[in-house]
């Protein structure tokens, strides 16, 4: 996944879409004009999203990126290609940890897989693999920041919001992805 940015945003969105998709899995997006805020498999954890932000889904039409965004989505599930990834809103990531074991995660490499406790060494916490696994618990931003290429320190599936079916999906589709598609 090509990465446009990942950076603190300092202000809370005015105005935010909500956007669904299915291809194989249901998944939904909150969207502002600019970018990518949440994404969920599940509907009550995006309406959650939503209540954090004080702000409710407008009906009407959705930004142009947000069409990219979901058929991009749409090809990555059915057949794990690559899809470019959007400006994030972290605004209601807190605290200062959990945004570094966002970051951290977010730099994964397609294809790749690292272990809890990288992630945790990598935020100079060498031993709080837990709370590396609490923050990942919450990533507002599974597939955009990916979650599911953290394991445990063995090799094995641990915890993922979607459910470890999903997680061993994901995990599946980028290893069988071709690196050069004819």
């Amino acid at each position: 996944m090509v990465a446009a940015g990942f950076k603190k945003t300092s202000s809370k969105p005015e105005s935010i879409y909500l956007l669904s998709g299915r291809a194989g899995i249901s998944y939904y997006v909150l969207a502002t004009d600019r970018d990518v805020v949440a994404i969920s498999f599940s509907r009550d954890e995006i309406d959650r999203q939503s209540d954090k932000l004080n702000l409710h889904p407008r009906v009407k039409l959705f930004p142009s990126f947000a069409a990219q965004l979901t058929g991009g989505i749409d090809t990555y599930l059915k057949i794990g290609r690559p899809f470019q990834i959007p400006p994030i809103n972290t605004f209601f990531i807190d605290p200062e940890f959990m945004l570094r074991v966002l970051f951290w995660t977010f730099l994964v490499p397609f294809g790749a897989v690292v272990s809890y406790g990288d992630i945790a060494a990598w935020c100079e916490r060498p031993r709080a693999y837990r709370a590396v696994g609490g923050a990942l618990h919450h990533n507002p931003l599974p597939l955009v920041i990916p979650c599911h290429r953290i394991i445990g320190k063995n090799g094995h599936l641990m915890g993922f919001g979607g459910g470890l079916a999903i997680k061993k999906h994901l995990l599946s589709v980028e290893q069988h992805y071709p690196e050069s598609p004819t």
